[in-house]
């Protein structure tokens, strides 16, 4: 029986992992196309997030940049707030239920086309201060 030296073993581990890393996905580890060397070279706690999918403070890098869709019915804004609180059904995207809630409005032209106890149609996204209507129909 031949004994493995240490360096080989470690070699042919780095080489199983970069493989499974080429394909994007280590079971629940996703690697957002990244090489195992392209995370060696980084430091720990960003390639940690970068193989769960999240940003350094743990928030999902999908869940930032996907625009989300609901039908809902305006409950009351305030534009000088820039809120709108809706009625939503539910999100898919994120797996949410229908619920009523506040979101942002940074785009003060969208308040024109929202009137209390009208169906809309919105796009919304994931942004630091939380959830931004960003397209209303």
């Amino acid at each position: 029986m031949k004994l493995v030296s240490t360096a080989t073993l470690i070699a042919a581990l780095a080489f199983s992992a970069a493989t499974f890393a080429q394909s994007g996905d280590m079971g629940n580890m996703k690697m957002e196309g990244k090489s195992m060397q392209d995370c060696m070279d980084m430091d720990a706690q960003k390639c940690k997030s970068m193989m769960k999918g999240t940003d350094a403070k743990g928030t999902s890098m999908t869940a930032k940049a996907t625009v989300h869709q609901a039908d809902a019915v305006v409950k009351e804004f305030d534009a000088a707030q820039g809120k709108v609180t809706l009625a939503h059904g539910p999100v898919k995207s994120l797996g949410w239920p229908a619920m009523t809630m506040a979101f942002a409005v940074k785009d003060k032209a969208l308040f024109d086309k929202l009137a209390v106890g009208s169906k809309v149609h919105v796009e919304f996204k994931k942004e630091a201060d939380g959830y931004v209507v960003t397209s209303v129909k």
